[in-house]
Parts: structure tokens; sequence; C-alpha cells
């Protein structure tokens, strides 16, 4: 009978590939690593999916910093095992020791990793709350709603406590929609305190985001088409209002800055069918037409319809009472967060399609599709401020609205 003898070939290969010793007289010596080196293992992407369950003793914690991501519950050095369906590295204690206990959450001391600006999805930020007294058990995953500056979640990964003093580590997703004090309050262990995370004023302004329309992640631009583009999409003032275009055609016919009486040379020509869309509803083809950037098209009517039912809808500013009332008025908009992202759109109001005079600025705004209605009307996006959101409403393709590109 032919016999294998496989457990001295997987020594060997521990031996050689998993820097594992073994001395069959005292045990075996599994890889002995430092907080900070699993740190940076985690950018090169060592830990994934094909290392599950894998094990090593950590000689040392990383430094506070360090203390995010994979290694975010490494507090003490120990023995820990690579989850990887939650993408931690997990503290193996003794099964003796049950529930987690601890005597005191000191809040007062919590330290703060990363930056939060006013509408911009949090990445990289968490919040290390330091305690006394743990018992070494375990503790579940939890998560916080912000107070104050809301939008924002602490989410605290399930783990181990240390034996003595240690943090609880609580990552920070969500997207802020304003400046100032975030506010946590925890409840665990019996234990209350509250911490608090700064909001800062945007640095840099994105030109376009990731939306989400019909399940797809597509990009979007963050103004209307002729919007300044030095400028806060997110902060409606008149320079941000962008051009008004007729449906079909590729020039703009009007301004934020043009009166809002009649215009003179308006013209009421309607463009024909196919003058933005040369193709389907589901396989849209952009035309010469089409005013939008390189790379980028006027939405189609279903387009806009998966946008706003992907979203979630607010209005900022101060908003018009009638149609007539809000000319100057430019801080009036409607604040879709899609995909963690917000894509802020002007009440802008629209030109009219026999004379061009401009109706509805602060009252509400209408967006182009590139989908026909009939031989006169086009679909658009309309919306006011207490009304519903239409995203197949039809006017006359001679009106004047406002134009927004997403990516072909």
């Amino acid at each position: 009978m032919r016999k294998m003898y496989f457990l001295p070939m997987i020594f060997v290969g521990t031996l050689v590939c998993g820097q594992t010793f073994i001395d069959t007289s005292e045990g075996i010596i599994i890889p002995r690593l430092t907080g900070n080196i699993l740190h940076s293992s985690e950018a090169k992407g060592i830990y994934s999916n094909v290392k599950d369950a894998i094990l090593v003793y950590v000689t040392a914690p990383p430094d506070p910093d360090n203390r995010i991501g994979q290694v975010e519950g490494i507090d003490a050095k120990g023995f820990y095992y690579f989850d990887a369906s939650s993408n931690r590295w997990i503290r193996i204690i003794s099964t003796s020791i049950g529930t987690a206990a601890l005597t005191q959450l000191l809040c007062s001391s919590s330290s703060n990793v990363g930056v939060m600006e006013a509408t911009r999805p949090a990445s990289g930020v968490s919040v290390m709350v330091p305690y006394n007294g743990g018992n070494g058990g375990a503790y579940q995953a939890s998560s916080i709603p912000s107070t104050g500056i809301t939008g924002l979640n602490a989410t605290l990964y399930p783990g181990n406590l240390s034996i003595g003093g240690g943090f609880l580590v609580f990552n920070i997703t969500g997207t802020p929609l304003t400046t100032g004090t975030a506010t946590f309050n925890i409840n665990l262990m019996g234990k209350t305190c509250s911490f608090s995370a700064q909001i800062q004023s945007k640095t840099r302004f994105d030109d376009v985001v990731n939306v989400s329309i019909n399940g797809q992640t597509r990009q979007m631009m963050t103004r209307n088409l002729g919007a300044n583009p030095t400028l806060d999409p997110d902060v409606p003032t008149q320079a941000i209002m962008g051009d008004y275009f007729q449906w079909g055609k590729k020039n703009a016919v009007a301004t934020p800055y043009t009166p809002a009486t009649a215009i003179s040379g308006w013209s009421t020509e309607r463009a024909a069918d196919k003058a933005w869309n040369n193709g389907t509803e589901a396989a849209p083809f952009k035309t010469i037409n089409d005013p939008c950037p390189s790379g980028f098209r006027i939405p189609t009517r279903n387009e806009w319809a998966a946008f706003t039912q992907a979203s979630t809808v607010t209005n900022i500013g101060i908003w018009a009472t009638t149609k007539s009332d809000g000319a100057s008025n430019f801080s009036a908009a409607k604040r879709f967060i899609n995909n963690k992202n917000i894509i802020t759109l002007p009440a802008a109001g629209r030109h009219s399609s026999g004379t061009g005079a401009l109706d509805s600025r602060g009252y509400g705004a209408s967006y182009w599709s590139s989908t026909e209605f009939s031989g006169t009307n086009s679909y658009n996006l309309t919306f006011t401020e207490g009304g519903a959101i239409y995203p197949a409403y039809d006017f006359n393709r001679a009106v004047g609205m406002s134009v927004r590109c997403i990516s072909e």
C-alpha cells in the first residue's frame, strides 16, 4: 500500500513561506509583528480574503494615528487573527471572560484622526476614546448618530477590551451638510459620555461626483452648465445659477445676469425630435447639438427619474413665495444626497417660451432631459420648494431652462 505523509510537508511549507518557527520540544512560534507593520501592510494589500483566519502575535499596538482600518482593534499585544468578512484584526482572548465591562469611559481625553469638510463624505476619520478598568471581554458593534451637525455616524466594530486601560475606536462616516460641531453621545457597557468632531469649510471643490443611476455608478457635474467653475457648487449664489438653454439647441439663450424682463429677439422656434439624442431612451446617443462637454451629455427622462429615486432630498436657502417675486433670489436650491455625494440643483427658474421673460427663480426650477414628449414639448426635471419633484414634467421646447450633465 502506498503511504503519503502530509504533515512534514505542511511544516516545511510553513517554515519557508509563513515565517513560522517549529521546535518539536517547545511548540510553534507564529509570526511576531508590530501593529505598525500590520498597518503598513494594509496599504500594500497583503491581508485580504485569501488570508482569512491567519494568526499573528502582535508585540506592540500601532501608534494612535495608525489605529485605523484593519488594525483599529489592536490596542495591546497578544494573539490576533484576520477576519476577512469585517476586514479587521480580531484579538483572541480566554473564553472564560464573557461580556465586556469597564469602569470608566474618558471621552474628554479622546483624540481625532482625519479632517471633515462640509458637504464632503467623511473618509479616513476616526475618534479614539480611552477607557479604564477593561476586563478583556467581548463587545458588540455599535452605531451612534451625530447631533448638532447631523448626517454622520460613529461606528464601533466588534472586538475585545484590553485588561485595564485601552481605547475604543469609532469610525466616522456620512456627509455633514454644514460647518460646526458634531456631537456623539455614547452609552456603552453601562457607561455614558460624549465626544465631538469639528466640521470645517471645504478647501477644494469637485467638478464631478459619482452618483447612482439605475443601479450603475455614473458621474454627474456638480454645477449647472455655464456656472462659475471656481466657486463652491453647494452654496447657491448668482454665479452658480448657470446658463439657460432652449431644448435641442447648443447655445445658451440667457445667463443669470440677463434681466428678468422679455428678451429682445427671443426665438420661439422649436428644435426637431432627436436634436439632443439620436439614439433611444435606453441607449442614448449624444448629438452635435448637445451643449455638454466631451464625455458628458444631457440626461434622459428615465435617468432623471432614477437619479431622484436613489436620492435623499432637502431644501436649502430662502425660497420665494410666488413665481414672480424671486428674480433676485439666488439662495434657494434642492440638495440631493446620492451615493453619499451631494448634488445641489439651484432654483434657477426658467425663461418663458413666448418672450423669454424670467419666472420662478427662487420659487422652483426646471432641468432639461434629452427625451421628447411630443412634437412641441420635451421632458424635464421640475421642482418647487414645497411641491413634489417631477422627473418627467413636460414644457414647450422654446422655454429656457437649466442644464446639468452626466457622463456618457
